[in-house]
């Protein structure tokens, strides 16, 4: 009886141990697809204030490499018909860290524990401008 008693625990602890390394897993996950994001959303911001701004020299496209990650982003900038305005979107686009969520559970609809599927982050900041400077017509005293 000891026996068994000692293989029961032993199971249990394993168990227990298996959903601890799991869990960790996730939350090392989360938190660099969360450091992933933070990096975009800065990206995304610094270019659409420059493009709101209105300065020259703002890029339309770059890529940029972040702690080992590559954010691609991309600008538009399209002139509504009949109005002063202007609309601007910024994309940032970057690959995704480790495998899909459902393959570290090892189901949610994925194919075999651990395999990795191809997932990319996108961030999408959408804007407008008055396509007219605030400066012109106004005369200097």
């Amino acid at each position: 009886m000891a026996l068994i008693e000692a293989l029961l625990a032993s199971a249990v602890l394993g168990i227990g141990l298996l959903a601890a390394t799991r869990l960790t897993l996730y939350t090392l996950n989360t938190a660099s697809d969360n450091r992933q994001r933070t990096v975009a959303l800065t990206l995304a911001l610094d270019a659409m204030d420059c493009h709101q701004s209105g300065r020259t020299g703002c890029p339309l496209q770059t890529s940029t490499t972040v702690q080992g990650t590559t954010f691609s982003l991309q600008s538009q900038i399209q002139t509504r018909p009949g109005l002063a305005l202007e609309d601007l979107q910024v994309r940032v686009q970057w690959p995704a860290v480790g495998p899909a969520l459902g393959a570290v559970g090892g189901g949610f609809g994925a194919g075999s524990p651990g395999q990795a599927k191809a997932l990319m982050g996108e961030l999408v900041l959408h804007s407008s401008r008055d396509a007219v400077p605030a400066w012109l017509g106004v005369s200097l005293p």
